[in-house]
C-alpha cells in the first residue's frame, strides 16, 4: 500500500497474477509505472521496457509454514480439498513429493524464471485462466534453469535489483524504497495479511524444522545474501542523507578568505572531510593531521564556482619517502596534475579550473590519494611513540587557495 501511495492510480497495473497481464497491449504494459503481486522474474522478461526491480523475500522456514496454512484455509486452493480430504499435517504435506514442490526452494525459482517474452506471451494466448497458465508453465522444462544453474541465476539478478528487502527488517526496505521514490517517511507500519492462528516456529519440533531446511537449502543462501543487500542499501541511504544534511547545514557557515583573497584551511578549524587521523599539535607550526588509515583523504572548501585557483598544500613529513611519487589529487572527482617542490617543507602545487567546481553545492572537494599506507606506532594521545599502531600516509600542514586574476 505504502508504494501504491506514491504513483497516480492510472499508473497502477490492476493485475496481481501473470495471467492478468493478457487483458493489456503493448501500449498499456509500457504506460504503467507499478506493477505489484506474485510474477516471480517472468515479468521482467515480459514487459516491453526494463524496469526498475524491488524485490522482497521472506524467511524460508516461515514461508513454508505460511503457505500451508493459506492452503487449509483456502477453499480456492486447488490442494485445498487434498489436505483435508488426507487430514495431511504440516509434516505430511512436506513429505509428499508432488504437494511439496510449492514450497521447496520457491524463492530460488521464482527469481531464477527465464522464459522469453515470446514464450510467456504464448502460454498466455492458450490460457483461459491463472491455473491453466500454471498449467502451461509447468509443462515447459525450459522455463527454468537446470538445478545446478538456479541459485547462481537468482544470486545474479538480486545483486542488480534496486531495492531488496526482507520481511524480518521490513521498516528498513520500506524506508529505502520510499528514499528512493521521494516519498515521505512512515511512523509506523501495519501488518495486514497476518494470519493470527498460524503455526509458530519455535512451536515445531527440530526434526520437522529440519525436513523445512533441507527443502529450502538454496532459499536459504538467496535470503541470507539478500539481508546482506539490504544493510548495504540502508548504509548507502544513510550516507546520502548525511552528505544531504552536510550541504544544507554544516555549510550554513562557510569558511571565509582573508583580506588578501587568499583561502587557508587548516586543521585548527573543524575538520570538513575525511580519512584523517586526529590532529597534533607540531610545536611552533600549529595543527597537523596525518592521512589514513586508507589510501584516500579528503577535505571540503567553500571556493567560488566563477573562478580558478591555485592550490598549495604544505606537507610536513611522510612515513617513507618512497610513497611520494603516488601521491595524487582529485578536484571534485576529476584528477589534475601535481607539481611537488622541496622548500623546507614539502609544497605541493595543483591548478584548480573554474570549469571543474561545481555550482549545485556550497563546497568543492580536494581528495588526496596514495598507493598505500604504512604502520607507525602512537602513543595515547593520538602522537607517534610506543603502544598503539595506525596506518599512515603524509602528515599536512594546511592548504592554501590563491584565486587567479
Amino acid at each position: 500500500m505504502l508504494l501504491e501511495n506514491q504513483f497516480n492510480v492510472e499508473e497502477i497495473c490492476t493485475a496481481y497474477e501473470f495471467y492478468g497481464l493478457k487483458q493489456y497491449s503493448e501500449a498499456d504494459l509500457e504506460r504503467f509505472r507499478l506493477y505489484r503481486g506474485h510474477f516471480g522474474y517472468n515479468l521482467v522478461n515480459y514487459l516491453p521496457v526494463e524496469p526498475r526491480v524491488l524485490t522482497i523475500l521472506r524467511n524460508p522456514l516461515e514461508r513454508v509454514v505460511s503457505h500451508f496454512e493459506q492452503i487449509r484455509r483456502d477453499p480456492g486452493h486447488p490442494w485445498h480439498g487434498v489436505l483435508h480430504q488426507r487430514r495431511m499435517g504440516l509434516r505430511e504435506y512436506l513429505l509428499d513429493p508432488q504437494l511439496s514442490v510449492e514450497v521447496t526452494n520457491t524463492q530460488v525459482r521464482q527469481l531464477s524464471h527465464r522464459a522469453s517474452q515470446g514464450q510467456l506471451a504464448g502460454m498466455l494466448a492458450r490460457s483461459d485462466s491463472q491455473e491453466d497458465f500454471a498449467r502451461h508453465w509447468r509443462a515447459n522444462s525450459a522455463v527454468l534453469p537446470p538445478p545446478d544453474e538456479m541459485l547462481d541465476v537468482a544470486l545474479s539478478r538480486l545483486e542488480k535489483m534496486e531495492i531488496v528487502g526482507t520481511t524480518d527488517r521490513l521498516a528498513k526496505g520500506v524506508d529505502i524504497a520510499l528514499w528512493k521514490l521521494g516519498g515521505r517517511p512512515q511512523p509506523e507500519l501495519q501488518a495486514l495479511n497476518v494470519n493470527a492462528r498460524r503455526s509458530r516456529l519455535e512451536a515445531l519440533p527440530e526434526d520437522l524444522l529440519e525436513v523445512i531446511r533441507e527443502k529450502n537449502d538454496l532459499d536459504t543462501r538467496l535470503y541470507e545474501r539478500a539481508g546482506e543487500l539490504l544493510e548495504e542499501q540502508h548504509r548507502k541511504m544513510i550516507r546520502a542523507l548525511l552528505e544531504e544534511n552536510y550541504r544544507e547545514v554544516a555549510w550554513n557557515e562557510s569558511s571565509a578568505g582573508t583580506g588578501d583573497g587568499i583561502l587557508r584551511v587548516d586543521f585548527s578549524q573543524p575538520l570538513r572531510g575525511t580519512g584523517w587521523h586526529q590532529r597534533e599539535l607540531l610545536p611552533g607550526r600549529g595543527m597537523v593531521r596525518w592521512t589514513g588509515p586508507g589510501t584516500c583523504s579528503d577535505i571540503d572548501v567553500a571556493l567560488d564556482p566563477q573562478r580558478s585557483y591555485r592550490m598549495k598544500m604544505v606537507v610536513v613529513d611522510v612515513v617513507d619517502e618512497a610513497l611520494l611519487p603516488s601521491l595524487s589529487v582529485e578536484i571534485n572527482g576529476q584528477p589534475v596534475p601535481l607539481k611537488l617542490v622541496e622548500e623546507g617543507d614539502l609544497l605541493c602545487h595543483a591548478r584548480i579550473d573554474a570549469t571543474l567546481l561545481s555550482g549545485d553545492r556550497p563546497f568543492t572537494r580536494i581528495a588526496l590519494h596514495l598507493s598505500h599506507t604504512l604502520p607507525e606506532p602512537v602513543n595515547e594521545k593520538g602522537g607517534a611513540g610506543p603502544g598503539l599502531v595506525r596506518q599512515v600516509g603524509i602528515a599536512v600542514l594546511r592548504f592554501e587557495f590563491i584565486p587567479e586574476e
